[in-house]
């Protein structure tokens, strides 16, 4: 048997039509990027119906159909003997164990790393990337912030903004498998997780840094987006949990079995951060673990980005790394692009930006910039299209009364009316026709516009969805870059106009 051959019923359990083995070169749920000897699964999803288009994943190449229509895959049986088609229970299911088999199983010979929670997901990602590598633990990283090997960002397209579809993550994988890396760090979204995307992992830690209300869009309830997260941890052996997080702390504590490690700044939990102090270069705090101090400085602003350092260094310890070891390099650790980030520019004010797009994340990065020394505070908040309507509105409940002179705009609108996203926010705000209260439609427009209103000595502060390379309008991923916005005020406009 040639060696990408194989037997359906070794591929995945189901009733086969037609030939009883088949070479299969990789799989994909989308019929346009089918290719020679190709397997197509049917997703069946809110949209789309993959079993309409077996016939053209046929017609591309496909030599296997799994789906979960009886009735449709028998017909096309019929009608295309020399292909192989699987009936199974569940399509997703199937395409996560599909594309672990054919790419070797890579999760086996990996340390792999579930990071899940409503924010700090890709800031803590980040920073257990980045501690491992210096622990001399060659680690790849999957997630907002893109695909990084050990090295550098990576050119992997990535089909969704976070945790990629699972023919994507095997085939990264595999890839940091070729390249001998231990460790690879994966952000894992409750959607993802719920769409069975990271099937078939075992993971050695899981990680938990908080729960807030988001995408209810998708799951509906509270307890439905909790529950979702909560199966991470049901296929990891090891857990990292934020006991200051009153709401999933205590559901995993109660569930896990494992070997678990709690942080935070709760007297109870085994790596817990006392006095923490801001400084212009970066969080000076104690921590304390097994009833002894530590001093520890870190280049991080905020006491959030002081739990999310808590989570890495909890996450490497779990790992087997020595707490020596471990704060030895924790004063290189690199952030995260676009999570609270400085701006260094010529420009007379200062400039912040940061990924929050949630009223929980905004509210967090508001008290950070608040501790710094400012004449006025500019913020741009968003309205986010893609996402629940209903967060909207608490945006500007979150920044009215903080920001001296507040930008409300709109991040991946989709198909959304922008003119509506951004009524939806500003009806949260109590006088949303105060004059320090603005709008734009485009972010682009919004940055520039918050800009204008900055005098030498204020503060702006970006935030929302301005990372990852592009903005979702209509079914289109625009490409869009933020320093690009940024540095074109400067490069074209500002001095215009600030010279006049």
């Amino acid at each position: 048997m040639n060696s990408n051959e194989y037997l359906m019923k070794d591929l995945v359990n189901g009733s086969v039509w037609g030939p009883k083995s088949q070479v299969i070169s990789s799989v994909t749920y989308d019929s346009r990027e089918i290719s020679e000897d190709d397997a197509f699964v049917c997703i069946t999803g809110e949209h789309h119906n993959g079993h309409l288009y077996i016939e053209q994943a046929i017609k591309n190449g496909a030599t296997t159909i799994i789906g979960t229509e009886s009735d449709s895959l028998h017909t096309y049986s019929k009608e295309f003997p020399g292909v192989s088609f699987i009936l199974v229970e569940d399509s997703r299911l199937a395409l996560a164990h599909v594309s672990s088999l054919l790419f070797g199983s890579p999760s086996e010979s990996l340390y792999t790393i579930g990071v899940t929670g409503t924010n700090g997901k890709t800031t803590v990602s980040t920073f257990i990337h980045s501690l491992l590598n210096d622990l001399s633990c060659r680690t790849g990283c999957l997630g907002t912030a893109g695909i990084w090997d050990e090295e550098r960002k990576t050119d992997f397209k990535q089909t969704v903004p976070t945790t990629p579809e699972a023919p994507d993550i095997h085939r990264v994988l595999d890839y940091f498998k070729q390249r001998d890396l231990k460790a690879a760090v994966i952000e894992s979204t409750s959607i993802a997780i719920e769409q069975k995307r990271l099937a078939g992992i075992d993971f050695n830690v899981a990680v938990h840094t908080n729960l807030t209300p988001e995408h209810l869009e998708f799951h509906g309830t509270m307890e439905a987006y909790k529950e979702a997260k909560l199966k991470l941890f049901d296929q990891a052996k090891r857990a990292v949990v934020n006991l200051d997080d009153p709401v999933m702390s205590p559901d995993i504590i109660k569930r896990f079995d494992g070997s678990l490690m709690t942080y935070g700044t709760h007297e109870s939990a085994d790596f817990r951060a006392d006095n923490i102090r801001t400084t212009i270069e970066g969080t000076s705090f104690t921590l304390i673990f097994d009833d002894l101090h530590y001093r520890v400085d870190a280049p991080v602003f905020g006491e959030y980005n002081i739990s999310n350092l808590l989570a890495a260094i909890a996450t490497c310890y779990q790992m087997g790394h020595s707490l020596h070891d471990i704060l030895s390099v924790v004063w290189g650790i690199t952030c995260p692009e676009g999570r609270y980030q400085l701006v260094d520019n010529e420009a007379p004010f200062q400039i912040v930006l940061d990924y929050a797009h949630t009223p929980d994340a905004l509210a967090t990065v508001l008290n950070t910039v608040k501790q710094v020394p400012h004449r006025r505070l500019i913020v741009m908040i968003t309205g986010v299209g893609l996402r629940d309507p209903k967060k909207r509105p608490l945006m500007a409940e979150v920044a009215e009364g903080i920001g001296d002179e507040i930008v409300v705009s709109v991040d991946q609108p989709g198909h959304a009316n922008r003119q509506e996203v951004v009524n939806d926010v500003l009806r949260g705000f109590k006088a949303p026709n105060s004059p320090y209260i603005h709008s734009q439609l485009h972010r682009e427009d919004a940055i520039h516009y918050a800009f204008d209103l900055a005098e030498p000595g204020d503060l702006v502060l970006l935030t929302g969805i301005g990372f990852g390379g592009y903005q979702i309008i209509g079914d289109e991923r625009v490409p869009y870059s933020e320093m690009d916005v940024v540095n074109a005020y400067f490069d074209q406009d500002y001095r215009c106009r600030k010279t006049v």
